[in-house]
């Protein structure tokens, strides 16, 4: 029996353009949307109201996906985007709306999540935590490829959904101190004999200054390391190596990195390996409003949980009887303890511990009081050691998230606990791109 093909609903529309697409709104993630065939349709880079000629360039059963053609129709919030790299840089994706209205869209968006997952949802949001809406971020990593044509190192920030990689000259929201470096580190990479062995390069800035991460697959040669020799002394910089070992070496400049926390007397060392907060002045409000919400007292025991390198158990120990601070990462527990031996604090430790397990309770530190909580996990939230939280029924619960669909998800299980969501707020650690930060507070 003869066989014909047909083509899939959801794949017959795919590359189709569609004109005169009306825009209702954005969502969490800055994307316009639409409705087409009584599905959403996803815009990256549409604003609310907007009339638009769309390519579909992605159709599930449930959504579409869109990219703009032409705005036929734009909205009075747009704005031309400052970096001349935004159109094809992968990194930024809100550059077309002012902070005010980035803030005001995460905003909404944060309370729509809570609405969609969670039981209780705040009449309003706390007061947003803002800084500098450019030159703020004080990591970076950049990918690198060789080309065999040109023999060159290409250097830059991947392109949107791409491995290709743009041809990086600029970021205005890197600190000046490291965007300076982009170019002549460009210079020096195309200069190196092992230029066809190159990984990655990292910057980041500490106390002592901009620091380079080179990660290389092949040993560094004598006349190569002259050369970062070299450089370091002519840009200033502290130049790591990372061979195929995940161990950094100081190749020039200062072996010993740090940040302050100032507000606490509190210095905290770290490698260029470790996870650091990318805003620095936000970070530090973060951790100002985070001890004023726990509403510290000298006689609290609290537990902070995915502490890394000691960023809030540090000033916590200054203000209260004791602080635990647990952590999957056995090189981070130990850099938080020496932390906390550099700051003189007694009354800080700290535990490794796989905060995903089952068997939390069973571990040492786990059968101490505690009556306050700080949580900070990573993206994939924390839902594996809430039960263990609020077995422990503290009187303040602080959760904070770099992901407002976790943490909203993982608010329902306080709340089914018996704790209210006291306070909810916005951090705008990453302007000019949807990634937010939010603060929750829970009180039993």
């Amino acid at each position: 029996m003869a066989q014909f093909f047909k083509a899939s609903p959801t794949n017959s529309i795919k590359n189709h353009i569609l004109k005169n697409i009306k825009v209702e709104k954005l969502d969490h993630r800055g994307r316009g949307l639409a409705y087409f065939q009584n599905k959403p349709l996803f815009i990256d880079g549409a604003l609310a109201g907007e009339l638009l000629e769309v390519q579909i360039v992605e159709s599930k059963k449930r959504y579409s996906k869109g990219r703009i053609q032409k705005v036929l129709k734009a909205s009075e919030l747009r704005m031309t985007a400052a970096c001349p790299h935004y159109q094809e840089c992968g990194g930024c994706n809100l550059q077309h709306l002012s902070q005010a209205a980035q803030i005001e869209m995460k905003s909404n968006g944060l309370l729509s999540l809570f609405q969609r997952f969670a039981k209780q949802v705040p009449q309003q949001l706390e007061k947003p935590i803002i800084d500098k809406a450019w030159a703020y971020r004080r990591t970076a990593r950049f990918g690198l490829q060789f080309n065999k044509k040109n023999k060159q190192v290409e250097m830059g920030f991947r392109r949107a959904q791409s491995n290709d990689l743009i041809n990086q000259k600029v970021c205005p929201v890197l600190l000046p101190e490291l965007e300076c470096l982009i170019a002549p580190l460009k210079i020096l990479l195309n200069s190196l004999q092992c230029k066809a062995h190159l990984g990655h390069v990292e910057l980041l800035y500490a106390d002592q200054g901009a620091v380079v991460l080179l990660r290389h697959m092949k040993s560094l040669s004598s006349p190569d390391l002259q050369l970062i020799t070299a450089f370091s002394a002519r840009q200033k910089v502290n130049f790591f190596g990372q061979a195929s070992s995940n161990q950094s070496v100081c190749l020039a400049g200062e072996a010993q990195l740090s940040y302050r926390l100032p507000e606490w007397d509190c210095s905290l060392s770290f490698t260029p390996n470790d996870f650091l907060q990318v805003n620095s002045d936000i970070n530090k409000k973060m951790v100002s409003q985070a001890l004023q919400w726990l509403a510290l007292e000298n006689t609290d025991s609290v537990l902070d949980l995915f502490c890394g390198l000691g960023n809030f158990t540090l000033p916590i120990a200054r203000q209260v009887e004791s602080v635990v601070g647990i952590e999957g990462v056995q090189n981070m527990v130990d850099r938080a303890t020496a932390n906390a031996q550099l700051n003189n604090l007694q009354n800080a430790s700290f535990y490794q511990a796989d905060l995903s397990g089952e068997n939390i309770i069973e571990q040492e530190w786990a059968k101490q009081s505690f009556n306050k909580v700080l949580l900070d996990p990573a993206r994939a939230g924390a839902l594996d050691c809430l039960a263990f939280i609020a077995q422990k029924k503290p009187s303040h619960i602080l959760y904070v998230s770099c992901d407002p669909l976790t943490l909203a998800r993982d608010s329902q299980v306080l709340l089914d606990k018996g704790y209210k969501l006291d306070k909810l707020g916005l951090l705008d650690m990453f302007p000019q791109t949807a990634h937010m930060e939010s603060m929750a507070l829970f009180t039993g």
